[in-house]
């Protein structure tokens, strides 16, 4: 089956058509795919950024520090390398956020890890090294940034990246889908105890997206690319811009009433039996 359907819808990035305009926001995972598009988005978008990873050394991450000068609206792009595992790198994120741009409005958690082996195979240390990465940094960031919008009492908005494998059953991800399960039980709960104070959280569960994390993957796996894309109804993978578009919205006031849900950016494949 060929991948068919047209090319994503963009959003107006006019003038009146910014959603993020002096917003201040922090992207993990930034150096590549869904965390990237991300970042890009919000910029084109009118947000000043902080994108933060392991590794701030791809092209890609090259290329849009250099573009960033070129952004209107007082968009502006700071790189942080980070390790989200570790407290202290956290928190010296969310400090240099503030100190550069006097608060945070919206947190996405993207940065993420897969390692793949049967059950009775896996390795504790590679079962804890996903889970460090996956949830583990997710609480970290969201405890961290919830804490400093209570304190200076923002209404801000938190878009945890989950997956649609905690929907579904793949051989040898285990660790991968119930880490990504817990990110989006966890989003809920979060969800219900920062409402009051006027704070969104939401998941995204991305389906099979070309991303370098699915680029390897279904390298290892033949005939993985046209399994998925027979599986969804639109007949194509995702790309990272609809990923990034869905962050989008749901970090901006287009969804003011939406918290404690999660998204599935899957075309459709879950409407297949």
């Amino acid at each position: 089956m060929s991948e068919r359907g047209p090319r994503p819808s963009q959003f107006d990035e006019t003038e009146n058509g910014r959603l993020l305009a002096d917003r201040v926001a922090i992207v993990t995972g930034a150096n590549s795919g869904i965390g990237l598009g991300i970042a890009t988005k919000f910029l084109r978008h009118g947000a000043r950024v902080v994108g933060c990873d392991l590794r701030l050394d791809s092209d890609d991450t090259k290329r849009l520090l250099e573009d960033a000068a070129a952004f209107e609206g007082g968009a502006t792009y700071r790189t942080v390398l980070t390790d989200v595992r570790d407290p202290s790198e956290v928190g010296r994120v969310i400090d240099e956020a503030i100190a550069a741009f006097g608060r945070v409005d919206i947190l996405v958690n993207s940065a993420g890890i897969l390692l793949a082996r049967p059950v009775v195979d896996f390795p504790l240390s590679d079962w804890r090294a996903v889970f460090a990465v996956n949830m583990e940094g997710t609480f970290l960031f969201c405890q961290a940034v919830a804490r400093r919008m209570i304190e200076q009492g923002i209404h801000g908005a938190i878009v945890n990246i989950g997956s649609a494998a905690s929907r579904k059953a793949d051989p040898e991800h285990a660790a991968y889908a119930a880490s990504k399960a817990a990110v989006v039980a966890f989003s809920r709960v979060l969800a219900l105890e920062l409402g009051p104070h006027g704070i969104r959280v939401n998941a995204i569960l991305p389906g099979a997206t070309e991303t370098p994390m699915f680029e390897a993957a279904s390298a290892k796996v033949a005939g993985l690319r046209q399994d998925i894309v027979a599986r969804t109804v639109i007949g194509r993978l995702a790309r990272v811009e609809d990923q990034a578009n869905a962050a989008l919205f749901l970090a901006s006031d287009l969804a003011s009433h939406i918290t404690g849900e999660y998204l599935v950016v899957s075309g459709g494949e879950f409407m297949n039996p």
